[in-house]
């Protein structure tokens, strides 16, 4: 489902809105040289958007990092649109017109028709499953070419059809029944795509083996199929079968005896290019499979050259069948490789010269040498990488022994801690939208300028903030919630990257600072309100601000809300503007400032650590005031497709999320600028 998704996704792309981001993109260059004027501030967010969106459809589609670096110095340039004259506009949205037709040729060429299901795909590229397995288990032929697996253009998105089954039809597409007869086929370990194909012949009569069957599927052993007469089939196919089998050389012998003198036996088994010689041994762990075979329950990797004489050994003529075969266009119509090819073995038909496949050609020992040694560089990445990983995991296993006793679940040894009671996220915005109240936030970086240690660039240590800080967090107001991060206990439900940080930063130092600071008997609200990280949340956390006139105070750069949705269901907005960082350094001009809106406006607010004192201290004059944080940021992060807290740079917005440079670009945006009632980021104390 996720592969027609993603299919559906690019064609979508391809044929509507790459020639729509054209259409526009002419419109307003019609526009600007007829007219000789200046493009107005709504074409200029056009140019920003579709800049912005062609640096996601070139991340897409796979395209090379040359379009991709030139897709990202059009953002830039978009970026002062506003500021450049007519003729620097019109040059400006030429290169991006060139740019959206590059993207679309690319792309384009990446357009293929599967024929075994008939439809215009994008491929699948192989899993990265595999290849994150094939590092982690110490595979030395991780980033080599397989003869038939595509790295690119793997499976059908539509019917799963694989490049190995797909090239396989090919073939099959050339064998014809004389009229009015029969051709018989047996397939071993039958796939879904090949049956389905072979069904929809009328000329073939089809039949299927495999040791581990169903039982719509006939039970045999492979190894002694004495049922089976000799000479029955007109065709085999045995597709990646036999690398799992202990005695293939008994196998590739009952298959020879089944075919018929003129039949057709299609063989496929991973084979890497450049490799001649076989590795195999019979009932190794899993992991050891992957680290010598490439797959778990596989037990040899052939080389080329040995899995031709084992099948000539069995009796076969081997036809090795590739591109030169089959044609280039073929290759190129469905996305199959140069390098792939398929081994067909018969009797009396011959289909290439035994020469052809016999000779051990220079081009294949150097081709073999160069394989050899990009192995050994291989290993060395590894056993680095192992070394390094070691390195990191006596790390961590220090800090999960400092937190195991509050990992732990035996009773009877939490009977003896104690931990911060944290109502859910439903429950918080529950109380936020029935009971009005309002909610002011802590995290690690709250409770680090508490401590006199700053975690942020963009708030420095404040002796007046740390007190405000912790006169709010020890506070007892009925109309404010307290929020705090739930970290203090089990981990098990977080992804291990996000549980791993969480041990990393919660020291026994700090767990004893954070609850010298926090009371056992306060049911604390849950602090990630702000961090929409799945479209369930966003819906969730659009009804704290639904219908409701709305006054954001914000860092000058913040920006919520523009370029998206998130409050298009609000019933009015204004704005606040404070600096970008130190916003405590103005925090007497803002907090007057805001007190001059009607109480009956929600006070919703973006400025780090200085948001919670501010909310505090207007639920003391009668405001409802939501420290909303990171809200804006992370619905662009859903947008974009980094669900579950994965994280991206955002063109205009100020991001302390990321590590970089902090530079954001200015904007121009009518509606935006006509919401500013103050702003008091000019001057800001640095």
């Amino acid at each position: 489902m996720e592969g027609q998704k993603e299919n559906r996704i690019k064609k979508e792309i391809y044929e509507k809105l790459l020639p729509d981001a054209k259409r526009q993109v002419l419109q307003i260059y019609h526009n600007l040289y007829e007219n000789h004027i200046a493009c107005t501030p709504g074409e200029v967010l056009r140019i920003r958007d579709i800049a912005a969106r062609l640096c996601d459809y070139a991340k897409i589609f796979s395209l090379s990092s040359g379009i991709r670096e030139r897709c990202n110095e059009n953002v830039r340039k978009c970026a002062g649109t506003q500021e450049k004259d007519p003729l620097e506009q019109l040059t400006l949205l030429m290169g991006l017109f060139g740019e959206i037709e590059e993207i679309e040729d690319a792309a384009g060429g990446k357009l293929r028709r599967c024929n075994l299901c008939n439809n215009q795909v994008f491929f699948m590229p192989f899993p990265d499953l595999y290849e994150e397995m094939w590092k982690k288990t110490g595979f030395v032929y991780w980033n080599a070419d397989f003869l038939l697996q595509s790295r690119e253009n793997y499976s059908c998105p539509v019917c799963n059809a694989t490049d190995r089954e797909r090239l396989a039809a090919v073939f099959l597409a050339q064998i014809l029944a004389e009229e009015g007869e029969m051709l018989r086929m047996l397939h071993i370990a039958p796939s879904l795509s090949i049956e389905t194909y072979a069904h929809g012949r009328k000329d073939i009569q089809y039949e299927t083996i495999d040791i581990a069957a169903e039982q719509r599927i006939s039970r045999a052993d492979l190894r002694h199929m004495s049922e089976k007469g000799d000479e029955t089939y007109d065709i085999i196919v045995c597709s990646h079968v036999l690398q799992r089998v202990e005695d293939d050389a008994g196998v590739m012998k009952e298959l020879y005896r089944m075919l018929k003198p003129q039949g057709m036996c299609l063989f496929t088994v991973p084979l890497i290019a450049g490799k001649t010689g076989t590795d195999e041994q019979w009932g190794c762990p899993e992991e050891e499979n992957w680290r010598r075979f490439s797959r778990h329950d596989y037990c040899r990797l052939y080389g080329k050259k040995d899995f031709s004489d084992r099948l000539r050994k069995a009796g076969f003529y081997v036809n090795e069948l590739g591109m030169e075969w089959f044609g280039e266009e073929c290759y190129r119509e469905f996305g199959l490789d140069e390098n792939s090819l398929i081994y067909v073995g018969t009797k009396e038909v011959h289909l290439v010269s035994q020469e052809e496949t016999q000779d051990v050609t220079l081009a294949e020992l150097q081709q073999e040498n160069q394989l050899l040694q990009q192995a050994i560089v291989n290993m060395n990445h590894y056993f680095a990488e192992q070394k390094e990983q070691m390195q990191r995991n006596i790390s961590l296993l220090t800090h999960r022994l400092d937190n195991i006793g509050y990992e732990i679940s035996d009773p009877e040894f939490q009977g003896r801690l104690w931990y911060p009671k944290i109502m859910d996220k439903e429950e918080t915005i529950a109380r936020i939208v029935k009971d009005k109240k309002s909610i002011a936030r802590f995290g690690d970086g709250e409770f680090s300028i508490i401590a006199g240690m700053s975690r942020w660039k963009f708030q420095k240590n404040d002796e007046r903030l740390a007190v405000r800080l912790k006169e709010v967090l020890q506070s007892d107001q009925e109309n404010v919630l307290i929020g705090i991060g739930d970290f203090y206990g089990d981990l098990s439900l977080r992804p291990t990257n996000a549980a791993n940080a969480v041990r990393i930063y919660m020291t026994p130092q700090i767990r004893r600072a954070h609850y010298e600071l926090l009371n056992p008997d306060t049911l604390y609200a849950k602090a990630d309100i702000s961090r929409s990280e799945t479209w369930e949340d966003v819906v969730l956390q659009r009804t704290i601000w639904e219908g409701r006139d709305c006054v954001f105070v914000e860092g000058c750069q913040t920006r919520m809300g523009v370029g998206n949705d998130l409050f298009d269901n609000a019933k009015s907005i204004v704005r606040i503007l404070c600096p970008a960082e130190n916003a405590f350094d103005r925090y007497d001009e803002i907090y007057r400032e805001t007190l001059k809106q009607p109480k009956d406006r929600l006070i919703l607010i973006a400025l780090g650590p200085t948001a919670g004192v501010l909310a505090y201290d207007l639920a003391m004059q009668g405001y409802q005031a939501i420290d909303i944080g990171h809200a804006d940021l992370c619905y662009e992060w859903i947008r974009r497709g980094k669900l579950h807290g994965d994280k991206t740079w955002i063109p205009y917005k100020y991001n302390n999320e990321l590590v970089g440079d902090l530079v954001v670009e200015d904007i121009h945006d009518i509606w935006y600028e006509s919401q500013i009632i103050a702003d008091f980021h000019e001057n800001a104390q640095s």
